[in-house]
């Protein structure tokens, strides 16, 4: 399970996550969709680890993602993420690039 509590993160002065808070139940697959720019990505990074937040707590699986160094390859482990223009196996389908990142 993912569960995001309260999570604020900015860049410099600006507020890019505001409080966010959620939970993802093992199995459940979530879209994260809006305009350019309202943090999709920067959600789903620190969620993953990749960027830090000043505010909030991230569990996966009961791992804090702010927690030890060394949980950080555990988490990484059991978190996928496909990026929107790249980092994609241009030989598969986007269904096939998906079901490579849960196996």
């Amino acid at each position: 399970m993912i569960e995001i509590k309260s999570v604020s993160k900015w860049y410099g002065d600006k507020q890019v996550l505001i409080d966010c808070t959620t939970q993802v139940a093992k199995g459940e697959v979530v879209v994260v969709c809006g305009p350019s720019g309202s943090g999709k990505s920067t959600l789903i990074k620190t969620v993953n680890g990749l960027e830090p937040f000043q505010k909030g707590e991230i569990f996966v699986d009961g791992v804090s993602v702010g927690g030890k160094r060394g949980d950080l390859a555990k988490l990484r482990s059991r978190v996928g993420m496909v990026f929107q223009n790249f980092e994609l196996f241009p030989h598969m389908s986007v269904t096939k690039n998906l079901v490579i990142s849960q196996t």
